[in-house]
């Protein structure tokens, strides 16, 4: 039997808590191995749902039922409290599963399912209904095969199908409800067993519209009953269906049918509404509108854009009083897609603004903020030589005191739209005279508008303004026009002095409300000074603090940006570390990030060493917010070091914990998004040299004394005195404490950076990537820490087609050479340096390297001339699949774990969450790979058992990717490369991703 069964019984036998599940599948787990028949007895009450659900997908697919799985199978024909009577679960999974996936060991699973229903006739009421339903795709007979069309004798070729047919004609009314409209299964009771029709009419509760629909449509003798059936429902959707269907088969009931047509049940749930308006047109909308008004129109989209259509072009004879109904009634899609149609009609009806207004104004900013940014759009892409009613740009004005962020905006949107004059001036004028939120409105506005004048209003309304929310907004709305104008534009007004900082500060000293805590004393923060020597005072320190603790998000609070820009950062980092040390020595609460905020605002790179071992300490608490907080700390440091923590940091989380690597991978992508460059060449750019020089010597002097330490190739130091010639193991212990102190955060950084850079070297080997020949003298000829890996690594010159030309080595005394010795003289021009992959040489010259690599004891910091290949066959370049993970099973955590160490990420997320395929970039091939997969969606239980189909490859950036955005091709789709048009290099390392991606043990 399949080891992942028993595998999937042992986690559930093993279960925290020993719930029913846990137990039954203990038992389960026993008696599979033993056939000890007194385990059958006495099995707990419980639905064992849960945690046994993957066995019987599993078991599904089994390609021998031996003893061990008839076993199993025997085991969940038990029933828990009703005497051995079939269940629907478990068995009912398995048979479902059975209806989607029939194999090989279809006669062994009935072979199992006969001998032990035949034990006990009673279990036929219950395995027939749950096999006739697990026949979705229509896989079996049902003694139709071999049959002429008049035989009334069924010719069973399946001894289960045989033993269901037994059944009187009561025992198959239960099955035949289950049929479905388009079961083999109902042909053959129609055909063989018509009295069990007969039956299932008087039986059933209420008509099932399918089954009937199929009956009717493959014999006149059961009308007399449908017609009875219709007739009877207490449903009108049901009785206008049945009617309907009879009809279009027979004829001779369309007044009937137009009547049941007129129930609002009817228009609800079916194309009644079509019906009616090729017959009575003119009530046709007065008819949907009370049925839109009762609320109980819920998920009929298919109907509603029709609707709303006719509604459109019979505007002025009904349309326009239709749309009235959405004011009384109706759900939010409902009307979201009413008014979106309404708005997207060519030409716009007449006075259309005037009934959206009616629609939508007054509401509450939740059931309307949708509805206004639909408005505002439209108002955009109208035609602006039409005629609007003057309420438009009234309403919008007035919206724009509203005390939702969310409509404030919508308003201010649209009045830039309208582009009426004077905008900047009414808006200044709401700012200077207005309430709160009508000068948050007009705050909206200004923001919106690329006017140089605008700098100069909001600067004069900080300096009067006394509402603290309101300067907040006003600070913030000036950060953002700043940013957005060229430099020196924005304002004739330069930026405020220290001096008039200061003043303003010691206005506001009064009404701060500094934040209190046990952990901190404003009194024993030690106190920062300016760029021009003066010392930061306590109120002013107190104003930092209280208006960053404001602040929700870890960037400088808009308020004291410009304060912070004149402070020294040399003498901020000993606040910045006390306070930090401070916050972490506390409980260390969420709501005290601004702690890490201002520790990266003011601090050096003792706040990276400071918060490195406390992200993975959070991380493993479940603490991953305060982690995230920490990384976009970092990222407020100055210099290189930082970045590159991040960038090391969003390698090591990029599967586990991969919230806090998608933080730090956020804070390097803006950085190098502010540069101009690729995330890419930020990462060339970002590896620091920590003081070192070209030789790898850096000097650290204190009075009186001083000392050098040399980088090794091993990223080790070792201490000097290039006078004396005398040299120490470790930094001298007579070096002060302020040095100790820094040496120990060069070690910690340099630990940092060595990590990161392996891995980002051997992603880039993966990845294919190049540089010019200058760039690559840049990095790694006469870099203090690159060299060193440029030393262990085999490096190829490329010509401009890719192919490699020659391979090298940076030998430790500089020089390039190759594995025998002979010098390399790199090309200025027309080439490109990277690191050789394996598959790109021959076998003779991967033999010469390792030769070599042995002889001087070179170690790489990761497998490159071994590295494990995976040639391509010769004979396959014209396949578009790899099949190695076709149809393969395996946990959905062990799936994501180990994919997105490897570097794949998620695809699209589609209907319900789920989650349609994972992917892998290969940019310096121009080439991506697809995976897909099946049942993984959003938050999937990391036991959840998902399917792999067979990945493919596909040109880079050929493939869009998003929430709702199903664009994976299929296989004969032109963006599909076939193997022969990807590189060897690409396939090999795709391949061996798969394969241990799907691997047994890893």
């Amino acid at each position: 039997m399949n080891p992942a069964i028993l595998q999937c019984l042992e986690a559930a036998a093993h279960a925290p808590e020993k719930s029913d599940d846990a137990v039954q599948a203990s038992m389960a787990l026993e008696f599979v191995r033993t056939g000890n028949e007194s385990l059958l007895k006495g099995i707990p009450v419980g639905t064992w749902r849960q945690t046994s659900k993957p066995v019987w997908e599993l078991l599904a697919n089994e390609a021998v039922w031996g003893e061990a799985a008839g076993r199993l199978v025997r085991f969940g024909l038990r029933s828990p409290g009703r005497g051995g009577q079939l269940t629907y679960s478990p068995t009912g999974w398995l048979l479902e599963a059975l209806g989607h996936s029939w194999t090989s060991s279809r006669a062994g699973i009935e072979q199992v399912l006969v001998s032990l229903a035949e034990q006990d006739s009673r279990r036929r009421e219950v395995l027939a209904p749950m096999v006739v339903k697990s026949d979705s795709s229509g896989e079996r007979n049902w003694g139709l095969a071999g049959t002429g069309a008049d035989s009334a004798q069924p010719a069973f070729a399946s001894p289960l199908e045989a033993w269901i047919f037994e059944a009187d004609d009561r025992g198959l009314v239960a099955a035949i409800d289950e049929a479905g409209g388009t079961s083999r299964f109902l042909d053959a009771v129609i055909r063989f067993r018509p009295g069990a029709i007969e039956q299932w009419h008087k039986q059933s509760a209420g008509p099932n519209v399918p089954i009937w629909l199929r009956i009717i449509s493959l014999t006149d003798r059961f009308d007399a009953l449908g017609l009875s059936a219709a007739r009877r429902a207490s449903h009108a959707i049901t009785r206008y269906q049945l009617l309907h269907g009879l009809q279009s088969l027979r004829g001779g009931l369309e007044s009937e049918v137009t009547e049941a047509a007129k129930e609002p049940e009817a228009l609800n749930g079916s194309h009644a509404f079509q019906w009616l308006l090729e017959r009575e047109p003119d009530g046709v909308l007065e008819r949907m509108a009370e049925v839109v008004r009762s609320g109980k129109m819920k998920g009929y989209m298919y109907l509603f854009p029709e609707v709303i259509d006719h509604a459109i072009k019979e505007w002025e004879r009904g349309g326009r009083a239709f749309f009235g109904c959405f004011r009384e009634g109706g759900s939010a899609w409902m009307e979201t897609a009413a008014l979106k149609q309404l708005l997207a009609a060519c030409p716009a009806p007449a006075g259309v603004e005037e009934v959206v207004l009616d629609w939508i104004d007054g509401r509450s900013p939740d059931d309307s903020a949708t509805l206004w940014e639909m408005f505002v759009e439209w108002l955009g892409a109208r035609d602006a030589a039409s005629p609007l009613s003057p309420r438009v740009s009234a309403t919008l004005w007035r919206l724009l005191g509203s005390s939702s962020v969310k409509l404030r905006g919508a308003a201010a949107d649209g009045l830039l739209k309208l582009n009426e004059d004077p905008l900047v001036d009414q808006a200044a004028s709401l700012l200077s005279a207005g309430k709160s939120d009508e000068k948050l409105g007009a705050l909206a506005v200004l923001g919106r508008v690329k006017d140089p004048g605008v700098g100069d209003i909001l600067t004069a309304a900080i300096e009067s303004e006394k509402s603290e929310k309101v300067r907040s907004a006003l600070h913030l709305a000036l950060k953002g026009f700043r940013d957005a104008l060229p430099a020196g534009e924005g304002s004739s007004r330069p930026e405020a002095s220290l001096e008039e900082l200061r003043k303003s500060i010691l206005k506001q000293s009064d009404r701060l409300r500094v934040p209190s805590a046990a952990w901190w004393n404003l009194e024993e923060l030690p106190l920062p000074s300016y760029e021009d020597g003066s010392l930061m005072t306590r109120d002013e320190l107190a104003f930092v603090i209280t208006k960053q603790a404001k602040h929700k998000t870890l960037e400088p609070a808009p308020e004291i940006a410009p304060l912070l820009r004149q402070v020294n950062r040399t003498t901020s980092a000993t606040l910045a570390v006390t306070l930090l040390g401070n916050f972490l020595s506390s409980e260390q609460a969420a709501s005290d990030r601004w702690a890490l905020a201002l520790a990266g605002l003011l601090g050096d790179n003792r706040i990276i060493t400071l918060l490195l071992s406390r992200i993975n300490d959070w991380c493993e608490n479940s603490r991953h917010k305060l982690a995230e907080y920490a990384a976009q700390a970092i990222s407020l440091l100055p210099g290189n070091e930082p970045l590159m923590v991040l960038d090391t940091l969003s390698n090591r989380y990029r599967s586990k914990f991969k919230n806090v690597g998608k933080a730090c991978a956020e804070a390097f992508n803006a950085a190098a998004t502010a540069r101009g460059i690729t995330t890419d060449e930020l990462g060339d750019l970002v590896v620091p040299d920590f003081g070192f020089d070209a030789d790898g010597i850096r000097r650290f002097d204190w009075e009186g004394d001083g000392v050098s330490a040399e980088l090794g190739a091993d990223f080790k130091l070792t201490w000097f005195d290039p006078i004396t010639d005398k040299s120490w193991k470790a930094l001298p212990a007579s070096a002060p404490e302020s040095i100790k102190t820094e040496v120990k955060t060069l070690v910690k950084l340099l630990r940092e950076a060595v990590k990161g850079q392996t891995a980002r070297l051997e992603m880039t080997l993966v990845r294919q990537r190049r540089w010019p020949v200058g760039r690559w003298r840049e990095l790694f000829e006469n870099h203090p820490l690159l060299r060193s890996f440029a030393s262990s690594l085999v490096w190829g010159v490329y010509d401009e087609n890719g192919a490699l030309l020659r391979t090298f080595r940076r030998y430790p005394n500089g020089l390039l050479a190759d594995a025998s010795g002979a010098l390399e003289e790199l090309p200025e021009t027309d080439a490109k340096i990277g690191m050789a992959h394996p598959l790109e040489m021959e076998n003779a010259a991967l033999n010469v390297w390792r030769a070599h690599l042995a002889r001087f004891k070179v170690k790489p910091p990761f497998p490159q001339i071994d590295r494990p290949v995976e040639l391509p066959d010769p004979l396959h370049g014209n396949r578009r699949e790899i099949a190695v993970t076709k149809g393969r099973n395996l946990s959905a955590g062990t799936f994501r774990s180990r994919s997105e160490r490897r570097g794949w990420a998620r695809g699209s997320v589609v209907d319900a969450g789920g989650i349609s395929s994972y992917y892998k970039l290969y940019p310096g091939a121009g080439v991506e790979v697809i995976l897909p997969t099946e049942n993984f969606w959003v938050g999937c239980d990391p036991m959840e058992i998902i399917e792999l189909g067979a990945a493919y490859f596909v040109k880079s950036e050929s493939v869009e990717r998003g929430s709702y955005v199903c664009n994976e091709p299929s296989p004969d789709d032109p963006r599909v490369l076939r193997f022969d048009q990807v590189s060897a290099v690409v396939f090999s390392e795709t391949l061996g991703d798969l394969k241990a991606i799907i691997a047994t043990k890893e």
